[in-house]
């Protein structure tokens, strides 16, 4: 059986290095032809190995890797690529969307295996189609914003910076993945509509999270729920089971 030519690109030497092990040790129908730091120079390993795969981390310095695609031409692309990142669930829509092979930060052996199966089976075609397709839903993702009232008028936040929104009597403290907080004068059950967003779910009487920031679901201590931050909100089991389902697309 001929080997997959796969080029490993990711700007950390350390995660290029464990990809290397990783697949050298468990995957004996891969052959490595390079691993590479950057956009420029995993074009020139491309022109130059002509891989049937590229393994491709996504936040990269200078040259993000979905510009990869921009050096070729669509007829150019006769590779497919596996991209590494990590991206919070939401965004991972995108990627669905796109029928593109993705694997998580920090990478494990099953998610090669899924991926590369994925790859033996699909037919090679309208691979520019599908990585154009992937750019435009993650960048629509990241386009969109909330709008908040406040006392100095309109302020525009994007989905992914908000963390939960808390009621504090007829005000509602809205926290931000930084760590920063805004007060505004409305109760919180007038930003209920969140929930048609897709994004953010009531889980108590007092608050509204972004699902996509959870970290953890848990089922101890009545149930609750750890955000990103480390912050542990209580849920019930009917929210619970809720948010199982919302997840259920993307649960191993």
């Amino acid at each position: 059986m001929e080997k997959l030519k796969t080029l490993i690109v990711d700007d950390e030497a350390h995660a290029r290095q464990a990809l290397r092990g990783m697949l050298s040790q468990n995957f004996p129908q891969v052959e490595i032809v390079a691993d590479v730091p950057s956009v420029p120079e995993a074009v020139k390993a491309i022109n130059k190995y002509k891989p049937q795969v590229v393994l491709l981390d996504i936040e990269m310095p200078g040259y993000s890797g979905l510009d990869l695609l921009d050096f070729f031409e669509p007829e150019q692309v006769t590779f497919d690529i596996i991209f590494i990142t990590a991206y919070n669930e939401y965004a991972l829509q995108a990627f669905e969307l796109a029928a593109i092979d993705y694997l998580l930060k920090p990478t494990r052996i099953d998610q090669l295996e899924r991926a590369f199966e994925r790859i033996v089976r699909k037919k090679q075609e309208s691979r520019s189609k599908q990585y154009l397709a992937l750019k435009e839903n993650l960048e629509a993702n990241s386009a969109k914003k909330i709008a908040f009232q406040t006392a100095e008028g309109l302020q525009f936040f994007p989905i992914q910076e908000l963390l939960y929104l808390k009621a504090d009597s007829s005000y509602t403290h809205i926290v931000f993945v930084d760590g920063t907080k805004l007060t505004v004068s409305k109760s919180l059950q007038e930003y209920n509509g969140l929930e048609d967003t897709g994004y953010f779910m009531r889980i108590n009487r007092s608050y509204i999270i972004n699902i996509y920031e959870i970290e953890k679901i848990s089922k101890k201590e009545g149930g609750f729920v750890r955000m990103k931050n480390g912050d542990e909100i209580n849920l019930s089991s009917e929210k619970r089971q809720l948010l199982y389902d919302r997840f259920g697309d993307i649960t191993y």
